[in-house]
């Protein structure tokens, strides 16, 4: 049923023909345990409510019910609790109005409200509820933000709904951004579908006689998915796991502030979050692939993108003959705007394009799959690749033809021109038919994508730092008059992994005359083993790689905000002692400034665990201070285990101490200078030197990311590992009995060594610790 007032107003006519009016309090779908009695429809619908609070306190304090339908959740608050006031809005004038005639308790009332619009005054409610109603509202994201408006520091969101499996991360990412700290989260999705089976059919039934005393007879097959029945799609999106129904408890801390920005990236994904659960709910039908469509079980999914103005169909005849596997697919992407997808408003802006696109291949990203492009379409292709590359999936290949390289800026702006100028300009690139440039009418239509692709062309520009480390193919024509053979090459740079050049004859548009000899490239591209990552120790380690005759290697990791300078002064002291300290240079900072910093602690320890491996083979150690401490602790879990010497963790919260509020990463840059004011560790001339504090704190920011998302899986075995902690007795960040509880990560003969001052000590007890360490390594 269309989530609208009218269709709520049908709803209540419909129950009210039915007499179901005074027993359908619940809009939601229940919760059915599974080791307990069978339920009522009735009381699953309670009991969902009654899981999602769980034992969180809700006596005196002021509830928002927002999206409260018939005002059972609300009523139910009053009944079982005694919370000061629980006000329930809606959207839906009718639901509002059927509240205030059914539920006349004390300490509750109704109000019609817009939930991206709440009224509430800031910081004025104690707890939010939300069930099963965000997938209606137009922007999450101002959702989300009303929720932190209103709700006291320490308040309390539970939210509940059903997702596509894949916008979870978007939703929790934006409520962290949002500065909300997760207290948790769990899916229900066996219990809901329990209660949706118990519900059966006789519901319906009813409603169906019923409706047919109404003007406007009720369709069954909406009705029973509007309740999610067994055998409907959205029942069976559930059961095949692509859906799932989630409960969260959110908190907004009591000493922290919103994030004012969220990237354009995550914002265009929530935008899209309906249309992926659209997507997983009734997939057969996806106009996004019309002419072949990803598999699960396939070996290989090969997404194609068209170039400019394009449609699927230019990949009418690839995928197969030529050699092309039975087992792979080829997938041609229909954009917005074109074909089978006319009616539907082309995107004009990259990010939203590359959220839209990222949906659909989300689902298959888990198994073998490659990017195929065709001007446009190439860069297209290559942000889906940086995409994936940041979740850790990339693809397995980019093919790329006939585009200049993504740092390259449009000389011509063309999207907003004149209609004439336009067709000029169209006429003057080639490759759209007189047919379709003299047809006016036709123009509006076709040029309506068009339009959309050029504007998307001129706005989009990377850094020529900007690069993917994924195997590539280039495929360039000499006489290509639009795209000189220079900015087809200049890829280069922004392709890190194994690139292959391949040259063509037949102009800008020789992927129509060329389809033969490109498909039969394409695959023998993608039957070469994948290439192992490239790794280039020496970017990781600045100072040196590891000499055979330098004593014991001694990888050493640097502080938030710091860089592999911070241990210069303590190469020649320990080169005396007979250790090697070879300090790690991180992505983002001092040598590697260019590059992105990296924000998830598993993927940096995937790449380090990659560079390092090698030189590991004979002993060697792990030294770190703060965030190296615990770079020091993942690589010791991850790099060979026979050959480790020692791990030596100093200034740091062992492992399964979560951050302490206020998280720094969400702290805006003038909130963050202030914080940096009273911690040592930053020197004063970046501290008051503007510009250098804009170019320092990304990095920090980044550093602290790690730092605090950072959660410790802790299995039942002992790690027993052969370490030592280090600490300063007045230490701020971290005390002197916490740092003691480190040594339950280590073996028997773990010690704890305390100095005299701060979180930076080990300035001044650089060879009392060096010593130390030469101590311990030698008994080993």
């Amino acid at each position: 049923m269309a989530n609208t007032d009218d269709a709520y107003q049908q709803l209540t006519d419909l129950l009210d023909a039915a007499g179901l009016a005074e027993h359908a309090l619940f809009l939601n779908w229940g919760y059915q345990p599974a080791d307990g009695p069978a339920l009522s429809p009735g009381d699953t619908q309670r009991q969902l409510v009654m899981q999602l609070i769980g034992d969180q306190p809700v006596n005196g304090r002021h509830i928002l019910d927002v999206g409260c339908g018939r005002g059972g959740s609300a009523a139910l608050l009053v009944e079982k609790w005694r919370p000061l006031s629980v006000t329930g809005v809606d959207l839906s004038s009718s639901n509002i109005n059927f509240c205030r005639q059914r539920h006349r308790q004390p300490r509750l009332r109704f109000q019609l409200a817009d939930a991206c619009q709440l009224p509430q005054a800031d910081n004025s409610v104690d707890m939010v509820l939300n069930i099963e109603s965000s997938g209606a509202y137009a922007d999450l994201a101002a959702f989300f933000r009303q929720v932190w408006r209103v709700l006291k520091p320490g308040g309390d969101f539970f939210y509940s709904d059903i997702f596509a499996r894949q916008s979870l991360a978007d939703i929790e990412s934006t409520l962290t951004q949002l500065g909300f700290s997760k207290v948790s989260g769990w899916s229900i999705r066996q219990q809901v579908m329990a209660a949706r089976r118990s519900a059966g059919d006789k519901v319906i039934e009813r409603l169906q006689q019923a409706s047919q005393t109404l003007a406007t007879p009720a369709n069954v097959d909406e009705l029973r998915n509007y309740f999610a029945l067994p055998g409907t799609p959205i029942y069976q999106a559930l059961a095949r796991g692509d859906a799932d129904y989630v409960c969260y408890h959110w908190r907004k801390p009591a000493d922290t502030n919103t994030s004012d920005t969220l990237p354009e990236t995550l914002l265009a994904a929530l935008r899209h979050r309906s249309q992926r659960l659209d997507q997983v709910v009734n997939g057969a039908d996806n106009p996004v692939f019309p002419l072949g469509k990803p598999a699960t079980d396939a070996a290989l999914n090969l997404f194609a993108l068209p170039y400019a103005g394009g449609g699927a169909s230019v990949y009418r005849d690839w995928g197969n003959g030529d050699g092309w596997p039975a087992d792979w697919r080829f997938c041609a992407l229909q954009p917005a705007g074109r074909e089978n997808r006319i009616d539907d408003a082309p995107q004009r802006r990259m990010a939203d394009l590359v959220a839209e696109l990222a949906q659909q291949i989300e689902p298959y990203s888990h198994q073998p799959w490659a990017l195929l492009g065709c001007s446009l379409g190439c860069k297209v292709a290559f942000e889906l690749a940086r995409h994936f590359s940041r979740l850790n999936r990339p693809p397995r290949l980019l093919f790329l033809m006939a585009c200049p390289a993504p740092d390259i800026a449009l000389a011509q702006r063309v999207s907003e021109c004149s209609d004439a100028d336009f067709v000029a300009e169209v006429r003057r690139l080639g490759g759209t038919p007189d047919s379709i440039l003299l047809d006016q009418e036709m123009m509006q239509t076709v040029g309506k994508a068009l339009r959309a692709d050029c504007a998307l062309a001129e706005h989009y520009q990377v850094a020529s730092s900007v690069s993917v480390a994924v195997p590539a193919v280039l495929v360039l024509a000499e006489d290509d008059a639009l795209v000189p053979v220079a900015s087809m090459l200049r890829w280069q740079q922004h392709l890190s992994g194994h690139t292959t050049i391949k040259r063509v004859n037949g102009g800008h548009f020789f992927l129509r005359q060329q389809r033969a000899t490109l498909q039969r490239w394409l695959v023998d591209a993608l039957r070469q083993p994948p290439a192992p990552p490239a790794v280039t120790p020496t970017r990781w380690l600045p100072f040196g790689l590891p000499q055979a005759d330098g004593g014991m290697p001694v990888f050493c990791f640097h502080h938030a905000g710091g860089n592999a300078a911070s241990w210069r002064e303590w190469q020649e002291p320990a080169r005396q002692l007979g250790l090697q300290l070879c300090p790690v240079e991180l992505p983002g900072r001092a040598s590697r400034f260019s590059e992105a910093a990296r924000t998830e602690v598993a993927a940096l320890v995937a790449e380090l665990n990659a560079v390092l491996s090698p030189f590991c083979q004979q002993p060697y150690a792990l030294l770190g201070h703060s965030l190296g401490a615990l770079m020091a602790f993942e690589l010791a879990q991850q790099l060979p285990r026979e050959t480790l010497q020692g791990v030596f963790v100093s200034g740091r919260r062992p492992p399964h101490h979560p951050t302490p509020q206020p998280l720094r990463h969400l702290m805006d840059d003038r909130e963050l200078a202030q914080e940096l004011q009273g911690l040592d560790g930053t020197p004063p001339d970046v501290l008051q030197h503007q510009e250098l504090l804009a170019l320092f704190l990304p990095a920090l920011r980044a550093d602290f990311t790690l730092t605090e998302r950072y959660a410790w899986r802790q299995d039942d075995r002992a790690l027993g590992l052969p370490l030592q902690a280090f600490c300063g007795d007045s230490d701020a960040e971290v005390s002197v009995t916490t740092m003691s509880e480190w040594l339950r990560y280590g073996d028997e003969r773990s010690k704890l060594h305390c100095y005299p001052g701060g979180h930076f000590y080990l300035q001044n007890h650089r060879n009392a610790m060096l010593q130390a360490m030469a101590g311990w390594l030698n008994l080993r």
